[in-house]
Parts: structure tokens; sequence; C-alpha cells
């Protein structure tokens, strides 16, 4: 498994510069062949996700699942069902669907979910010539060619369990936006939101927030829609950033 982390700096444009390769490197990870589970981690509303759905997304289609400690592997592996003539028949979870078609499996909040779920993943991520899930029904079902699997978090891959960890390809850290979804944003938002990025977690607005305030602003008013997307003390100073940076 290789491990990318950018290199930490206390200037805003090193700061920039250092998002701007973190994605770079995301787009030849994915344009990469021989990376079929990839793991991106980092702020929330940097855009992982949207990343992985617009660019990792494959001819076969996506299928995506968001992780709870409550979600069960019988959720992602299938279930069988009953027929109105009488008797069962077997319906594919998202994940064994993905598997079959040699789709995308896009695996939200990775470290959130159950032990459940972590020991149904592992035989999954396994290399493609080991991987293989047997189901219920007595089928096994191994990738088809095109499988690739990323998986988004908040945080390092350190929280996994160190087998499921260890079968990740590559560990991508992105703490800055997308260079296409910050591009959405209307000026002055996006330099205000761009500059916001360099701050602590705690001061930051995340990228959903931000789109959110740019389209609430031509309903509200870009004060209340500030407040309202915001709150009122965080909300009063992005407007005021907003407003020293140009007004809108």
């Amino acid at each position: 498994m290789v491990e990318i982390r950018p290199k930490k700096s206390r200037k805003p444009e090193s700061e920039s510069r250092t998002a701007q390769l973190g994605w770079e490197t995301a787009e030849i990870l994915l344009a990469c062949p021989v990376v079929v589970r990839l793991y991106l981690w980092g702020p929330p509303g940097v855009g992982k996700t949207w990343f992985a759905y617009h660019r990792g997304g494959s001819e076969r289609g996506v299928y995506a699942i968001t992780c709870t400690p409550e979600s069960v592997a019988s959720e992602l592996r299938g279930h069988f069902m009953p027929q109105p003539g009488g008797g069962f028949e077997w319906h594919d979870g998202p994940v064994v669907r993905a598997l079959r078609e040699g789709a995308l499996l896009v695996i939200n909040e990775i470290t959130h979910a159950s032990d459940d779920v972590f020991s149904f993943l592992h035989p999954i991520l396994e290399y493609p010539e080991t991987a293989r899930v047997t189901l219920p029904s007595n089928e096994t079902v191994r990738p088809a060619p095109g499988f690739r699997c990323i998986a988004t978090a908040n945080v390092s891959p350190d929280e996994l369990p160190p087998a499921l960890r260890d079968r990740f390809d590559a560990v991508l850290e992105l703490r800055g936006p997308h260079p296409e979804a910050l591009a959405q944003l209307s000026e002055p938002l996006r330099e205000v939101a761009r500059r916001g990025f360099a701050l602590d977690g705690g001061r930051s607005v995340s990228l959903r927030a931000w789109l959110a305030l740019d389209r609430l602003r031509h309903v509200l008013g870009l004060e209340r829609a500030c407040a309202v997307v915001c709150g009122p003390e965080r909300g009063a100073q992005i407007h005021d950033a907003i407003v020293l940076a140009g007004g809108c």
C-alpha cells in the first residue's frame, strides 16, 4: 500500500498548491489501471465523493454505499425475497452487483462501518486474483474485469482494522477543495472559500456549505443566507469577509 500525505505548511499559498497537487495525484491514480482499491481521506466537504462519482465512474456504472455503525453485511451482500408464486429468489446487494458487472464501488464513510461490514469487505478487497464472496445461495462471485473500489473517509485508514487497511493499493490525503468544484462558486465567494480552507477544521466551511450559500443568496440575500447556512456567529464573519472581498 502506498500512502501519500501532503506536507503541511502554515502559508495559505502553499496550502493551495498542496491541495492542487493532491487532486492532480488523485487523477493520476484513477488513470492507473493497477490501482484497483483507492482510499481518499480529508476534511468533510472538499469533494471526495464528488470526485469518486465523476472521475472514477466507469461505463459499467457506479454503486455507492454509506457506512454507519448500524450497517449490516446483508444489506451489501443481498438477500432472498419471497416470490408471488411461492418460493424465494436471490437478489444481489450493491457490492455483489458491482463485482458481477465490473463496475465502480464507492464506499463512503468506511471508517464508520460495523465489524460485520468490515468482515464482509475483507474478501471483497483482496487482490483481483483472490477476491471473491460466497453467497447464501452457495454461488461464489468473483470481480469481473473493470471492478474498482474507492473508499472515502474524514480520517486516515489507521482507524480501520489493520488487515483491511492493508488491502488498499494507495491512500491519498486531500485537504483542499477540488478545483473544478470550487470553480462552480461565483466570485468573490470563490476567493473567500479558497482562503477559508487554509483555516483549521473548527473554523473552515465545507464546500457543500459554500455551494448552498451561493444558491441561497439569490433567494434570501447574502447576509441572511450566510446566517442560515453557517449559523449566526460564523455566518456574520463570512458575510463580512465576502463584503470585504468585493461583495455580491
